[in-house]
């Protein structure tokens, strides 16, 4: 049987993303990545980049794969359009990746094509690897979280695709909130370079597939990729001799189903924890909970319960429109004030 200290399970970008801050602690680790290839999962590929006093491009550490830096956001309802100023990152995420990977190999090593398919006892199986700390970053269907008798989480719906000459103004990101289009969610066109991140995701099983229907034959002949998105206030990340990051435990802002930007401050967080009980040779794992949730938790909350009003509770598209009205105005100049 082979020991190691830390076992990743997944190599998303949560995963990768602790593998680069161990790294840089000279902590030693392993990531255990089912696929052979990075950026696997359906994405918008865009990452808010100011949160919670966290920037991304000072966590990241570099420019490699981001494209382009948007200012402003357009949302187009049925009774007119609503300006978002709040700056957003479009990315290459398949190079981010990447660049996450290449730093987390300088201390550990990262094993692909490696399935974890159970845990038990504190041992990963097939591969027979026991960990002292085991983390999971391995998504919506995450064995780490059944291992540590998490409940799973409630469950959205999102495909993508890229494509080419959309007649969009491409220095702003643009969202589709209608229920003409689809119910209980929204279609998105980002900006990338040389074309256009686009998809629609629905909180609703039914009207996910009505949405996606209707969208797929107004963009017919893309190569569309799917996913599962954790919807609710954030699980439990933490039982046994395991910690959950990201998707796992819905770390994520429900409302929009942004997850990238919240996994890497958790997983910053978690690195910083880890290199603490690694020095003092006592894992108090709850630290690592209660520290995420000072930084993150209200967001999260709020962004779970606006969802579940604004999608949910809300039925006049009028009284949507005025309410989104008042938070993107809130929410453009707080980041205005923060320049």
């Amino acid at each position: 049987m082979e020991k190691v200290d830390i076992a990743i399970i997944g190599g998303g970008i949560a995963g990768l993303s602790l593998g680069k801050f161990l790294a840089e602690k000279g902590l030693p680790f392993v990531i255990f990545e089912e696929h052979n290839e990075f950026f696997r999962k359906a994405c918008g590929e865009g990452i808010t980049q100011k949160i919670a006093g966290y920037d991304f491009l000072d966590l990241y550490g570099s420019k490699k794969g981001v494209e382009k830096e948007i200012p402003e956001t357009i949302i187009y309802t049925k009774y007119g359009e609503i300006f978002l100023e709040m700056p957003i990152l479009m990315i290459d995420k398949n190079k981010v990746e990447e660049e996450f990977a290449k730093k987390a190999e300088e201390q550990g090593e990262i094993r692909k094509g490696e399935k974890v398919k159970k845990i038990e006892n504190g041992i990963l199986f097939p591969q027979n690897v026991k960990a002292k700390l085991i983390v999971g970053a391995d998504g919506f269907f995450s064995i780490t979280r059944k291992y540590i008798n998490v409940r799973n989480p409630k469950e959205a719906f999102a495909v993508e695709a890229c494509k080419e000459n959309i007649e969009k103004d491409d220095s702003k990101c643009h969202v589709v909130l209608r229920d003409s289009v689809i119910k209980h969610g929204y279609a998105w066109y980002f900006p990338k370079k040389g074309k256009w991140n686009i998809g629609i995701g629905s909180f609703n099983k039914k009207y996910f597939r009505e949405g996606f229907e209707k969208f797929k034959k107004e963009n017919n002949g893309l190569e569309w990729r799917g996913a599962y998105i954790p919807m609710g206030k954030p699980l439990r990340s933490y039982g046994k001799n395991a910690i959950l990051i990201g998707d796992a435990c819905c770390q994520v802002f429900s409302n929009v189903g942004a997850g990238n930007m919240p996994s890497i401050i958790c997983s910053y967080i978690a690195s910083e924890c880890i290199e603490k009980w690694v020095r003092n040779g006592n894992y108090e794992l709850e630290e690592y909970e209660r520290k995420c949730r000072n930084v993150l938790g209200k967001q999260l909350k709020y962004s779970y319960y606006a969802g579940i009003i604004f999608f949910k509770l809300i039925k006049s598209e009028y009284m949507r429109h005025k309410i989104l009205e008042k938070m993107c105005k809130s929410v453009s100049n707080f980041y205005r004030k923060m320049g």
